[in-house]
């Protein structure tokens, strides 16, 4: 792909056009100069105009980006439509598209602002309507760069000093925004031009439809771990849709698909078998993506099933059956390493199969030395659920050795556990996944959580919300403190998290925990 910008400053600050060029893997050449205006590209009596005309005549391009001068839409409408339109006529003559760079307004009460007698909001609005109604005239693409700025601006500065230029960061905005336009066109053409060259080669109806059913099967019924034989395709062809494939017409069928650009793969062997892989995902890859969806705080309930869904979607009607997880957030989610990444995927499989695991389980020694515990035997564990919470993965199952529930950090198993032949032992009648999540996974380093009393100051309670969510008594104390009684596992990252509010939550019960945190205190200073 090859992609002409034509502007100023506003496109050439921190090098932006290479920043497009890498994020859509195009060879990007920009005819800028500071303060240029559109009129300027068109004029072949400057040097500009002159580099411009010649390249829209001679050379070849995809994509032609026109970016204004900053106030040029709303200072001088008319020369802005004019040169829009003239370069627009041009583009399309050198079989390129024309996408407008539609530039944001400055920092709100700036100096230049000011000076045009604008506020930011007016002077974003009227940028973007001058934008809009050149791109409608032109039928041109709109990177509505303005936009994105205008929606970050209050919450992230997006401008240099001047507050007219765009900060390394507005730049890498500007160029994420202009790669999107440019991506989702380029997708659509690639689309349509699919579309027609299969309709090319399809010459009646009957065989359109033919195809048709026959690309659904694939989308639906096969992936890289189940392909279908030809056998297995004119069966179900011919039962769900009345039709009736030659073994040469399946083998044909395959070639105009990969032809129009639906990736289908051919196993050879004395049954050939096929497979459609339509998206860039793997399993494995698909599964990781969906637990850091469903563990991800900022994402609600609803919109966490919809993207759920849409992920399952990637893949076909059996991949959708694997992809189904134990998994019960808690707590932000966080990338882990390539090993844990398939350990998770075998256990995840056995919580599916009912069948107990088999693992090493591992430690550092003061030498930060690896060492494998429990003196080198396996730890055998019932899987019920995988949590995520803060940067780690845990197992959570029944551990048979030890005959007692128990939690295994994932990155500390040493290796894909082993799936036993052996049935998972049954969840313990009143084991709840919710409770113990609430209990263990906030504060844990012990077996057994236990009820502490809270005084806390007014002032915290959106701290105590945000660590133990809204189910937790509170009882008033005195105008200033409030009692709040919570369920815990007492340790030392619960009394580090006390000791942060500098007294401003303490211990009021029980005794014993009391008298953990301030021999913990104790030892800390006397250290």
């Amino acid at each position: 792909m090859r992609i002409l910008m034509l502007g100023n400053s506003f496109t050439f600050y921190h090098d932006m056009p290479e920043s497009l060029s890498r994020l859509i893997d195009a060879e990007v050449i920009a005819h800028t100069r500071g303060g240029a205006r559109l009129a300027e590209q068109l004029n072949p009596e400057t040097e500009l105009g002159a580099m411009t005309l010649k390249a829209l005549e001679e050379e070849e391009w995809d994509y032609v980006v026109l970016q204004e001068m900053s106030n040029g839409p709303i200072k001088n409408v008319r020369s802005f439509r004019k040169s829009v339109s003239r370069l627009c006529k041009k583009i399309r003559a050198a079989g390129a598209t024309p996408v407008l760079f539609v530039t944001w307004a400055y920092a709100r009460d700036c100096e230049q602002l000011k000076k045009l007698g604008l506020s930011y909001e007016v002077m974003e609005a009227q940028l973007a309507e001058a934008y809009r109604e050149a791109a409608e005239a032109n039928d041109a693409l709109m990177a509505k760069v303005g936009q994105r700025f205008y929606e970050l601006a209050d919450r992230v500065d997006l401008y240099e000093e001047d507050r007219m230029h765009p900060n390394e960061l507005g730049s890498r905005l500007a160029a994420e925004t202009l790669a999107e336009t440019i991506q989702r066109d380029y997708m659509r053409k690639k689309t349509e031009a699919s579309r027609k060259a299969l309709l090319e080669k399809t010459a009646d109806s009957e065989t359109r439809l033919r195809l048709l059913y026959f690309y659904r099967l694939l989308l639906s019924q096969t992936d890289a771990e189940h392909p279908l034989t030809t056998n297995q395709i004119q069966a179900m062809m011919e039962e769900k849709h009345g039709i009736k494939m030659h073994r040469t017409t399946v083998s044909s069928d395959v070639e105009l698909l990969t032809a129009a650009g639906f990736p289908v793969h051919v196993q050879r062997s004395r049954a050939n078998k096929y497979y459609l892989e339509e998206g860039q995902f793997s399993l494995p890859e698909l599964k990781i993506l969906i637990d850091a969806v469903e563990s991800s705080k900022f994402i609600t309930e609803k919109k966490s099933h919809e993207l759920v869904n849409k992920l399952m979607a990637l893949t076909s009607d059996r991949g959708a059956e694997d992809l189904r997880r134990n998994l019960f957030p808690s707590g932000r989610v966080k990338s882990g390493n390539e090993k844990g990444y398939y350990i998770v995927d075998r256990i995840n499989e056995a919580i599916n199969r009912g069948r107990q695991i088999s693992f090493l389980y591992t430690d550092v020694d003061v030498q930060k030395r690896l060492f494998v515990r429990h003196e080198g035997a396996p730890y055998t564990v019932s899987p019920y659920a995988l949590i995520w919470n803060g940067d780690f993965y845990y197992l959570v199952g029944y551990y048979h050795e030890k005959e007692r529930m128990g939690t295994f950090r994932v990155d500390r198993i040493l290796a894909e556990p082993e799936i036993l032949k052996e049935a998972a032992k049954p969840k313990p009648a009143k084991f709840n996944l919710e409770r113990y999540t609430k209990e263990v996974f906030r504060m844990y380093d012990t077996e057994e959580p236990e009820t502490v009393v809270l005084l806390c100051e007014n002032s915290v309670m959106k701290g105590l919300m945000d660590k133990f969510g809204k189910d937790f008594k509170v009882k008033v104390v005195d105008p200033e403190h409030f009692s709040a009684t919570v369920k815990v596992c007492t340790s030392p990252t619960f009394f580090g998290w006390v000791f942060q509010w500098d007294g401003k939550v303490k211990i009021a019960s029980p005794e014993e925990t009391r008298e953990a945190y301030r021999r913990m205190a104790q030892a800390a200073l006397s250290s």
